[in-house]
């Protein structure tokens, strides 16, 4: 078999690399070395189809992450400079024409992204999917074994991880508060938020809570280790918060590099002690004000907007189906679950005005057949059963 590729033409070779998802081209280049000199001649080429095909309508949000990460948008320090990049993003998902992928992205972006997406996100990606649809099957009592997710399910999964990780991007400071712009919740909102459909903001919240969830598991195990009154820092004269003492509860705006170590790098106990250490943020209340009913309150007062009109006129906003998302704004294309909870009308609410326990199993990911057959209509009725509507407070 190995000699009758071996021999193929170069084109055909291409032909067949080009057509491999991550794995199988990773496994024929190592196989047969004709493969993988075929590969280092177009490398650039085959992980670019590689990367679109896996990332689907996500690509875009992908790019985003990959260009906004510390060591490439070194021009955080202005707040204009964050709303210009965000201009950008904006303009290249509302494009009807340009590609999904930059195609200013070099070789080595490329294998930068590549590298990101199958070690970071995907290993990710999985735990997500069994955290909440582990919870959707012990609230509703259906099997652990679920369907595998249709290519709708995963790209609202995928983007919104990709869009948190945008988010911590640029607004977590890592740095000293004089080093760059000094974000505050509401430009989260007006900056960053303004630019989704509220569904979609409930997508990243998801993925926020997945990961504050995970964080605080971890935390938990760790917890005296690093508190003020443990006897180690007794010598120290620094309370209450001695050197390598610290709430730990602030540190999901680290981002996805920081949850993976902690997750699947770990040699024991003292490692993790000391990673945590090192990536202590002291900005973990950024997100939760964010969407807190306060800071929705101000947005509106100082910012309002055609969302906030079609909720106030009540717009019709039934479900028309789980259509694949294609990268670009949508504002008619709600997952069912989404117009299950505001009635087929349209409202811009989310965060806080909504129960977190419908988070817990990612509500606003999943198609409408998975919430018929797996148990999540029912649930949803029981978490939101109420003719209370927050949008009469507002």
């Amino acid at each position: 078999m190995n000699a009758a590729l071996e021999n193929l033409p170069a084109e055909i070779r291409r032909e067949i690399l080009d057509a491999l998802d991550y794995d199988s081209l990773r496994a024929l280049t190592r196989a047969i070395p004709i493969f993988h000199q075929q590969y280092r001649l177009d490398r650039r080429y085959l992980l670019r189809g590689c990367l679109k095909r896996t990332l689907g309508a996500a690509a875009v949000d992908a790019c985003a992450a990959y260009r906004s990460s510390p060591d490439r948008f070194t021009d955080a320090c202005k707040r204009e400079s964050v709303a210009e990049f965000l201009r950008a993003y904006q303009d290249r998902r509302s494009s009807p024409t340009g590609s999904i992928l930059d195609e200013a992205l070099t070789e080595t972006d490329i294998v930068a992204m590549v590298a990101f997406h199958f070690t970071v996100i995907e290993p990710l990606f999985n735990r997500f999917i069994s955290w909440a649809l582990g919870y959707l099957a012990k609230e509703t009592g259906e099997s652990l074994r679920h369907k595998p997710l249709s290519t709708t399910e995963a790209v609202r999964v995928m983007r919104a991880m990709y869009r948190f990780q945008l988010c911590c991007n640029l607004f977590h400071d890592r740095r000293d508060r004089f080093g760059r712009f000094y974000s505050e919740s509401i430009d989260v909102i007006k900056l960053f938020f303004c630019l989704f459909e509220p569904w979609e903001v409930e997508e990243i919240i998801c993925i926020y809570n997945f990961s504050h969830d995970e964080f605080d598991r971890i935390f938990c195990d760790m917890h005296w280790d690093l508190h003020p009154e443990n006897p180690r820092f007794d010598d120290q004269g620094r309370p209450p918060t001695p050197i390598g003492a610290f709430d730990f509860d602030n540190s999901v705006m680290c981002g996805f590099e920081l949850l993976h170590t902690v997750l699947f790098k770990m040699r024991d106990h003292e490692h993790l002690v000391t990673t945590m250490q090192k990536n202590i943020s002291v900005l973990g209340e950024l997100f939760e004000g964010a969407v807190s009913e306060g800071t929705q309150w101000v947005r509106r007062n100082e910012q309002r907007s055609e969302r906030d009109l079609k909720e106030q006129r009540r717009d019709p906003l039934p479900f028309v189906g789980d259509l694949e998302p294609d990268g670009r704004p949508s504002s008619n294309c709600p997952p069912l679950a989404w117009t299950l909870v505001w009635k087929g009308t349209y409202s811009n609410l989310y965060g806080d005005y909504l129960d977190d326990e419908m988070r817990r199993w990612g509500y606003v990911m999943w198609d409408a057949a998975r919430l018929e057959t797996e148990g999540g209509r029912a649930l949803l009725s029981r978490q939101w059963g109420t003719d209370w509507d927050p949008r009469d407070t507002v």
